[in-house]
């Protein structure tokens, strides 16, 4: 790196701690901490919600996967405007008009206090894990084409994070977040707007047309539209299966809904929500179009062994597709280079400062109280927890780099646990609006046996199509809580 690419990252951290700092004035109460006091706009909720639901994994997942495979992957796009008129429409008006601080509070009201300190506890675990693994892989990333070491990377993005979060509370986090996306999407366009002048519009389209790379679209593949359920990514899987991640994710993760909840108005947390489907689907197209582009770029330098990556075991495709993307990104001209560090940094951040303040709004609202007996704290105790949970996550982070290695599969055991956990809370959700016959009793312990039936589906069984894991983790969950419903004895709590 050089000095101009350290000032930018410097100032971007620099500025991000300040804002923290800055958003404390407004910080009185636990509503202020944990809401911004009900006060944010559209354009800061849809931005927001598209940097929190955003990581490293993601910025590097989807130009690697299409160098490697192909735009199969696009399949997903037109979800978020599906899982946009789903959530904005059904599931947010009811939420909002309850005026929740924790999302898991719907659970007391619908069925008892044990449904919703199961559903805080699930959400508490995923997220530490989620947030740990993500700090590691950005520590991994980061340190590859920096060559910064990675334990000062992890401590770095994850103290960061945890000092402004804990400061600020979620307006700091908000705030940020803006500031996030436009580091993070700016990167992005710089990136693959250097790469198009460079390459060429014609010759982008042919090399990549050659190479495979807008397969299934063109050349058309038949095969996408098999019923097969082992295909690795096909057309039903991938709107079925996302569909259901999307609402998890959209519609039962309290780091994404608690955003929704922080709106001045329904209009407002609405309109939030087509921004943010709006900004994911253009930043993930743009991050697909920069995979294609690497492609290009190594083809026509003679860097891939065979122009038809399809010809190689998978494996070896993924090890490419990250050689490639390292060097794409290590080779970007002195500044562009900072800015898109800094843009992978943001991505980290953005998770965790929003994970970290998730978590410890579900401790602090739903778990707290019950274990110290005492009433729900105000934002002094919010920073503490906050706090607590930002040093949790960040030494998680600094011990996975010793144990876990440079695992290739790091990547899709983290999709396939964020699946197993996310699916029994959609059920849960969707049990509760929707399944009137289910009760306390049945929501309990069918969450249980869902969420351990999911772990273990998703660790141990091979060969179904990865999309699909969330959608056999839903309609199993669902149907412990039918069956539990009916047969276990009702108990009041």
């Amino acid at each position: 790196m050089g000095n101009l690419d350290y000032i930018i990252l410097g100032v971007y951290l620099v500025v991000v701690t300040l804002v923290g700092i800055y958003s404390r004035k407004s910080e009185r109460t636990r509503n202020d901490y944990y809401l911004a006091g009900r006060s944010m706009g559209w354009i800061p909720i849809g931005l927001s919600v598209m940097v929190t639901a955003f990581s490293v994994v993601n910025y590097m997942a989807i130009p690697t996967e299409v160098f490697a495979n192909g735009s199969y992957v696009l399949i997903s796009l037109p979800i978020f405007f599906v899982s946009a008129f789903l959530v904005s429409r059904i599931w947010l008006p009811r939420l909002y008009s309850m005026q929740l601080s924790s999302v898991y509070a719907f659970f007391q009201e619908r069925f008892d206090l044990r449904v919703r300190v199961l559903a805080s506890v699930v959400f508490i675990f995923w997220r530490v894990f989620w947030m740990a693994t993500a700090l590691y892989a950005a520590g991994m990333l980061l340190s590859r084409i920096s060559q910064i070491n990675i334990y000062l990377i992890i401590l770095i993005a994850g103290m960061a994070a945890t000092v402004y979060t804990g400061i600020g509370g979620m307006r700091a986090v908000m705030w940020t977040d803006c500031l996030q996306f436009a580091v993070l999407f700016g990167g992005i366009v710089v990136a693959v707007a250097l790469a198009f002048s460079e390459q060429g519009f014609n010759k982008f389209i042919t090399d990549a047309a050659a190479g495979g790379k807008f397969m299934p679209f063109y050349p058309f593949d038949p095969g996408f539209f098999s019923l097969d359920p082992q295909l690795r990514i096909g057309f039903f899987s991938g709107i079925i299966g996302v569909t259901v991640a999307f609402l998890t994710r959209y519609g039962a993760d309290q780091v994404v809904v608690q955003r929704y909840l922080t709106a001045r108005s329904l209009a407002d947390a609405q309109r939030g929500i087509w921004l943010n489907a709006t900004a994911a689907f253009i930043a993930l197209l743009l991050l697909a179009l920069f995979g294609i582009s690497i492609y290009v770029k190594a083809a026509g330098s003679g860097a891939l062994p065979v122009a038809d990556l399809s010809l190689l075991p998978l494996a070896k495709r993924k090890f490419l597709a990250l050689q490639q993307f390292v060097a794409a990104i290590s080779n970007l001209p002195s500044g562009v280079y900072g800015l898109v560090i800094s843009g992978l940094l943001a991505a980290t951040m953005s998770s965790i400062d929003s994970g970290i303040n998730a978590c410890s709004n579900a401790w602090e609202t739903d778990i707290r109280p019950l274990v110290l007996k005492k009433g729900v704290s105000e934002a002094g105790c919010g920073r503490f927890s906050t706090l607590t949970f930002g040093i949790i996550c960040t030494l998680l982070g600094l011990l996975l780099v010793p144990l876990v290695g440079h695992t290739k599969s790091l990547f899709v055991i983290v999709n396939q646990i964020v699946n197993a956990l996310g699916s029994p809370l959609l059920a849960l959700f969707i049990a509760g609006i929707y399944l009137r016959s289910s009760n306390a009793s049945g929501a309990f312990w069918g969450g249980i046996c869902g969420f351990v039936f999911s772990v273990l589906f998703s660790l141990f069984y091979n060969g179904l199509a990865l999309h699909y894991y969330a959608v056999v983790n839903l309609f199993i969950t669902l149907m412990f809580i039918f069956i539990l419903s009916k047969t276990v004895k009702m108990r009041h709590c």
